[in-house]
């Protein structure tokens, strides 16, 4: 069986949608032929934004796992400056409502941090990746990213070595979401383009998670070669994780899954349940797992007809209940425009719970592209709220029938054993 080293920062016992991907993935892809080996951080010295001791189980037990330490200083700052213990995902930038301090961790991260937090990793990531390659004989590499400063490990191995280079870009660089909320200046945007300009040049593969990153990045190749290395591999959902048979829902609660503060659309949500009060006595509960941002939490608190309920956190099987257990699920597209956008991954685990999705977002997107064409929902845009008020209404009336389940059409084109053929065939063509 052929080897390929993966490096990954986040891996179990690091929790959120992070670690899933690849975490499947090494599940999934010894079926094709592949086994991979896996080179992540010491969990003592790792900066998680959140853990999952149980995702620790899921890791297969013949699978190679490599971890060393880190640098910490940035990490050192940050919690001085701010008394957290760990650095969030986004690199502090959720906050609703930040103070000085985090408004000056904000600068320093997006103009002397680059191109993010963790690359205190990369100098024992890439001495331990040269031994590994070497003792193994592997000659194919895959780094995956967020935080982005991986690939830098992988561009650095592709120059001083003879392998194969896959980068995985889950998230997109340099236009991410909350960039524009880091205070970056003209110079230190310039080094972060540059950074992500030599990866996508130096690669042999660049996987996207989204056709409109993948178009994005082609965009700022020169060539038609160099275009055609770039491809779309999108996340999915593990048939695993739905085996077991849970309750539906006993009352109208809609889920949303994941971190809801920042620039996420509250306000569209909050003009559609005012239109829902005004037309309908039914009351709904509105469940939010995962960090919720204090904006968020007054917005929604003491509402009529409106129950409200906040879980910090939630281990993974535990939230594929929660999701059964509703009647429908709430997405929200971060982004504002094919720029940034971007493919939240509890998507496909929202389709294969077969609830119906409310998402608020870019029409155009490919979350409405997917959602349009699997028939699992409905995406409306900003200051939307009456259009999505009406599908509020006309929800609450299905969960009054009883008609709360659906049958996604195509949901089986993103299982993680069918995108991990699909990484397979990636990995045979190098």
């Amino acid at each position: 069986m052929n080897k390929v080293l993966v490096i990954s920062y986040y891996w179990p016992p690091s929790g959120g949608a992070g670690v899933q991907r690849w975490l499947k993935f090494t599940k999934y892809l010894p079926s094709y032929g592949w086994e991979p080996v896996i080179l992540t951080v010491d969990p003592q010295y790792a900066s998680y934004p959140q853990r999952d001791e149980s995702l620790v189980k899921e890791v297969p037990s013949s699978v190679q796992v490599v971890r060393t330490k880190s640098s910490g200083a940035v990490f050192s700052a940050y919690r001085m400056l701010t008394g957290s213990r760990e650095i969030p995902y986004g690199g502090f930038v959720n906050e609703d409502d930040p103070g000085f301090l985090q408004r000056v961790s904000r600068f320093i991260r997006g103009n002397f941090v680059l191109p993010d937090a963790r690359k205190g990793w990369n100098r024992h990531a890439l001495k331990k990746a040269r031994e590994i390659t070497k003792a193994g004989n592997i000659r194919t590499v895959i780094t995956t990213s967020p935080p982005h400063s991986t690939q830098l490990i992988g561009l650095k191995l592709k120059k001083t070595l003879n392998i194969k280079w896959i980068a995985d870009l889950r998230d997109p660089w340099s236009e991410i979401y909350y960039s524009r909320r880091m205070y970056q200046t003209s110079p230190a945007r310039k080094i972060n383009l540059s950074m992500e300009k030599k990866v996508l040049n130096a690669a042999d593969r660049v996987i996207c998670t989204c056709n409109s990153t993948a178009n994005l990045l082609r965009s700022k190749l020169p060539d038609d070669r160099l275009q055609e290395k770039i491809i779309t591999v999108t996340n999915g959902y593990d048939p695993d994780d739905f085996k077991a048979v849970h309750p539906g829902p006993e009352s109208f609660t809609i889920t949303y899954l994941g971190t809801f503060a920042g620039d996420y659309d509250a306000e569209t949500l909050s003009g559609a349940l005012d239109y829902f009060r005004a037309h309908d006595p039914g009351v709904i509960n509105l469940r939010f797992i995962g960090k919720t941002g204090s904006r968020t939490e007054k917005l929604f608190r003491n509402r009529e007809n409106l129950n409200l309920q906040i879980i910090p956190y939630a281990e993974h099987a535990r939230a594929m209940e929660y999701l059964a257990g509703s009647a429908a699920l709430l997405l929200v597209v971060p982004s504002r425009g094919k720029e940034d956008e971007m493919i939240p991954g509890r998507l496909f685990e929202y389709l294969a719970s077969k609830r119906k999705i409310i998402a608020l977002g870019p029409e155009d997107s490919d979350v409405g592209d997917i959602l349009r064409k699997t028939g699992g929902g409905k995406i409306f845009s900003r200051n939307d709220s009456v259009e999505l008020g009406k599908y509020l209404i006309s929800l609450h009336n299905d969960f009054k029938n009883a008609n709360f389940e659906i049958m996604p059409s195509g949901l089986e084109e993103y299982s993680r054993s069918v995108l991990a053929a699909k990484i397979a065939d990636v990995l045979n063509s190098l």
